[in-house]
């Protein structure tokens, strides 16, 4: 098993779940009978865990100390015995207390959503900045977690829910967290720079793509810009913000963005650390929030990602709500979205189903904020012509001696430049 010092005396355990030093877990799960366990078994699977047993608890039947009953304790105790099982996932957010109550009554590793979920995310994170981001996200958890003055926290490391720096064996006492905690944010801060001087660099208009996991935004932005970005059927495949140039129907380009997927109860340190992330849909011109409709809970997603953006303060020009999936959904159930979702677009970005359908949609979205020009432009400015051949929709275009006079809609800034230069010809 691998191990990187950090300056500032953080040991990191650097393992994968599917490494052949680790075994395959078996998992017992326990939910709120209010909600499905299905979400919390699928991230279990995403995470690489094996699902043993499922069982749920009554939210109104709880001892605070150990999150559940007592009843369902001696239940889920006697679970475990004599069973492979090697870990308890709850489907809910553990006090200290109650994580340490649990393990010494159940003699069993147990950890909670949060957790797994930050655990998902250290597994998937590819770059240089998600990597940063989940480490800062981990670290805040565990500090948030570590109680008493000078305390250590001493875990075997290894398994769902170690990834990263999550359940490590520290050699190092709050402060030093709270160092290394402060170094990501300073690191984070350098990229979200640098990210802004880009951002501002852009002329053309930015779609953003955003939604609840596994909703296909990674298959729809394949469909559009016709390039091959990972596509996987899990929870979380993507962490990372990408950038892709494509042509609308008007031949006008556009940037199309593709962000981290939402989720119920999605851990808020994962929230503030991918906060310079998730800024590319704050500063997007359209939103397209894309969901999963052959899925359960269709109208519970929306409102989960909703809340979300809510959260962000996202403003867009305009936002569509995009119903994917359709290849998969039965002629009742898409009869009844429709009806519930009228204004929505629905579209399969599997086979390709009605996506030239949306990206009119786009396409007549941007061109409403266009404004008309029609200027005389000086030969010795023709890289403007350029620059509105690229970003607006030419309607006319005739050369003479006096420069290239062109009728077009361009976006507003391109509109004043043109109007100055031309001498409001």
């Amino acid at each position: 098993m691998k191990s990187r010092r950090f300056t500032g005396g953080i040991n990191i355990i650097k393992d994968r779940f599917f490494s052949t030093a680790v075994p395959r877990e078996k998992v017992l799960l326990v939910g709120n009978r209010k909600n499905s366990l299905e979400e919390l078994a699928e991230l279990t699977r995403t995470a690489g865990g094996e699902v043993e047993k499922k069982t749920t608890h009554s939210p109104d039947n709880v001892n605070p100390a150990f999150y559940i009953g007592r009843g369902k304790l001696f239940e889920v105790k006697a679970e475990l015995e004599n069973s492979s099982i090697n870990l308890v996932i709850i489907d809910g957010k553990l006090s200290p207390a109650q994580h340490r109550n649990l393990e010494e009554e159940l003699e069993t590793r147990v950890i909670d959503r949060n957790q797994l979920i930050l655990d998902i995310f250290s597994l998937h994170a590819r770059t240089k900045e998600s990597k940063l981001q989940v480490e800062k996200a981990q670290l805040e958890y565990l500090f948030s977690r570590l109680t008493g003055k000078g305390e250590e926290m001493s875990r075997l490391a290894g398994g769902i829910g170690t990834r990263g720096p999550g359940e490590t064996k520290l050699e190092t006492d709050r402060r030093r967290i709270s160092d290394r905690i402060h170094r990501l944010k300073q690191e984070l801060k350098d990229i979200s720079r640098t990210r802004e001087v880009q951002r501002q660099d852009r002329e053309d208009p930015v779609i953003a793509l955003t939604g609840y996991t596994n909703a296909g935004k990674s298959t729809l932005l394949n469909q559009i810009t016709g390039g091959d970005n990972m596509v996987a059927d899990q929870l979380f495949a993507t962490l990372d913000s990408t950038l892709h140039k494509f042509n609308l129907p008007s031949g006008k380009r556009a940037i199309i963005t593709d962000t981290v997927g939402f989720i119920r109860n999605l851990p808020h340190q994962l929230i503030a650390s991918f906060r310079a992330t998730l800024e590319e849909i704050t500063r997007a011109d359209i939103i397209l929030h894309i969901v999963d409709g052959s899925t359960e809970g269709v109208d519970q997603r929306i409102n989960v990602v909703e809340d979300v953006l809510n959260d962000l303060e996202a403003d867009p020009h305009e936002e569509f709500l995009i119903i994917n999936k359709i290849d998969k959904i039965s002629g009742n159930k898409l009869e009844n979205l429709k009806t519930r979702h009228p204004d929505a677009c629905f579209i399969s970005a599997r086979t390709g189903d009605s996506v030239d359908e949306l990206l009119e949609l786009i396409n007549s979205s941007i061109n409403q904020r266009l404004s008309r020009v029609s200027s005389t432009i000086p030969y010795n400015q023709a890289g403007l012509v350029e620059k509105i051949h690229n970003r607006g929709q030419v309607e006319e275009e005739e050369y003479s001696q006096e420069g290239i006079s062109i009728t077009a809609l361009v976006p507003e800034d391109l509109a004043k430049k043109t109007h100055r230069i031309s001498g409001g010809n």
